[in-house]
């Protein structure tokens, strides 16, 4: 895979440095480079051409290169997923690009970096996506940005956090959810609290159940 990936950012690197200009600069070009990948998500020069747009096209450009990019889950965009995730200066780009690492699930030290960074980028919406991925994670290493995201003034990111935190082991994540069914106010909010407690409580009895089953078993 490795050698893939080479060969492919080596042609690009050519592409981009010769005469021939392989950025589509419009949606119209991309959407065109979608329907062809749909066909055939292997096609090497569609996708160095959609690599090319994610990097130098205009916004609206760049985040349709993005989100195309992610559908196939070409892990030759793994690069530009965590390149454009903290480093693009528009915030849909941003939130694709988490999107895409979602996708890809890639849980390793540099994605996590990418994915921590995002919860606490500056739009909300960016954040939510950040969120998402993080609880798809399940890494400890991202369990305190998801903590710290259950204080957010704006009731959709700390939605997203509750959720966030179903699957994650640890007993602060027990202690913040029902402080926060007890403090927050908003309607919303206590609602999914106490779905994904209910959710944890019922995790527990079917593992307890699991483990008396092996006992009678044996």
């Amino acid at each position: 895979m490795k050698k893939i990936i080479m060969a492919f950012v080596i042609s690009l690197l050519f592409l981009s440095c010769s005469e021939k200009d392989v950025t589509l600069r419009r949606l119209d070009d991309v959407n065109k480079a979608e329907k062809k990948l749909a066909k055939n998500p292997d096609n090497e020069e569609v996708i160095l051409r959609v690599l090319n747009a994610a990097q130098n096209g205009g916004r609206e450009v760049r985040a349709e290169a993005i989100w195309v990019l992610g559908k196939i889950e070409a892990d030759i965009a793994y690069s530009d997923f965590l390149r454009a995730s903290v480093e693009d200066p528009d915030f849909n780009v941003r939130c694709l690009a988490i999107l895409g690492l979602g996708r890809l699930d890639a849980n390793n030290p540099e994605a996590i970096d990418r994915v921590k960074r995002s919860i606490s980028d500056t739009d909300l919406q960016v954040q939510i996506e950040g969120l998402k991925v993080a609880g798809k994670m399940n890494a400890k290493a991202l369990l305190n940005s998801i903590l710290d995201s259950l204080s957010s003034k704006n009731k959709w990111v700390r939605m997203a956090a509750v959720e966030a935190l179903k699957d994650y082991d640890d007993i602060r994540v027990d202690r913040s959810l029902n402080l926060l069914a007890s403090t927050d106010k908003d309607y919303a909010v206590k609602s999914i609290i106490n779905q994904v407690i209910e959710y944890r409580k019922n995790e527990v009895n079917n593992e307890v159940n699991e483990e008396e089953t092996v006992k009678t078993i044996e």
